[in-house]
């Protein structure tokens, strides 16, 4: 289990930027860059495989299911995807218990 609140703030910070890149290239503004452009743009800001698996969790909770795109660019760019399935699951539980409806099951 990877409590966020827990990791030191440099950690949060690249998490934060993270983030933002991601989205921007997974089903954003740059979504149709080239592949290498938007992996480079990703590794850019970490290369770590479980801040990245982290993200890709986040993304793969998405209540409305259209985060497809930026979980694919985040496992491209290196993230531990058993990471990212366990962050999901920590997410998704939150985010019903939140009261959150998932559209897309």
């Amino acid at each position: 289990m990877v409590q966020v609140s827990k990791l030191p703030q440099a950690q949060r910070l690249v998490l934060a930027e993270l983030s933002g890149v991601a989205r921007r290239y997974g089903n954003g503004t740059d979504r149709d860059a080239p592949r290498d452009q938007a992996v480079a743009a990703v590794c850019d800001v970490t290369t770590d495989p479980e801040l990245l698996g982290i993200q890709a969790g986040v993304a793969m909770a998405d209540p409305h299911g259209i985060s497809g795109p930026t979980v694919e660019l985040l496992r491209a760019a290196g993230a531990d995807m058993d990471v990212a399935a366990q962050h999901a699951a920590e997410v998704r539980a939150r985010l019903e218990s939140q009261g959150t409806r998932y559209d897309h099951e």
